[in-house]
């Protein structure tokens, strides 16, 4: 596939240190996340990722249109501050809206815009592109939503809102819809999508 993002086609890009098992389980318990299987997997085989530091790719093939641009696949305790959920989730105002208990943080766009993965509900495995100029204050969502129902949290954030996009099916889905290509000797990564 044209432009298609793989992992082993940049093995010069900086490596972060393996994450254990124990340390993916006690961040998860810590947030009340239930991360999917795919991100698990993910966590243990590249515990995160920087686009920023690629250095090759060709022009974006004809025909393919893309969705928000990638700076960086979360990881856990990476040692690079901008990439590491834990240190993410820290963050004062960051993640502390009532979509936590529903979803995580998987990536983040190139506009600081998080992309989440659903853990509950009828969405759950979906990927999100979270427009973070439009979120609702925690007291907002509460009062238009109940907050305590993924399904109509989740209802309210897309159709009333507008700032929740469905970009994937599941996380694999989300890393083959990964596409990198240079723009005028830039290298972009972004999600491809279909065409209307």
């Amino acid at each position: 596939m044209a432009n298609e993002f793989r992992f082993e086609d940049h093995p010069g890009v900086m490596k972060f240190k393996a994450v254990a098992h124990e340390a993916i389980s006690r961040l998860a318990a810590q947030y009340g996340f239930e991360f999917s299987d795919e991100y698990r997997a993910f966590l243990k085989a590249h515990n995160g990722f920087n686009f920023d530091r690629l250095n090759k790719a060709v022009p974006l093939a004809p025909g393919i249109e893309t969705f928000d641009g990638i700076s960086y696949l979360f990881g856990i305790d990476t040692g690079f501050e901008y990439n590491d959920l834990r240190t993410y989730l820290a963050l004062p105002g960051i993640w502390d809206n009532p979509f936590r208990t529903f979803a995580y943080p998987v990536a983040e766009g190139a506009g600081g815009d998080p992309i989440i993965q659903i853990f509950k509900g009828k969405a759950k495995g979906k990927i999100y592109f979270v427009d973070h100029e439009t979120v609702p204050d925690a007291g907002e969502l509460e009062e238009d939503a109940e907050a305590s129902s993924p399904d109509q949290a989740l209802s309210f954030l897309i159709d009333v809102q507008g700032c929740f996009i469905e970009v994937a099916k599941s996380f694999s889905d989300f890393i083959n819809k990964l596409v990198v290509y240079d723009d005028d000797g830039v290298i972009n990564v972004s999600i491809r999508r279909q065409l209307a």
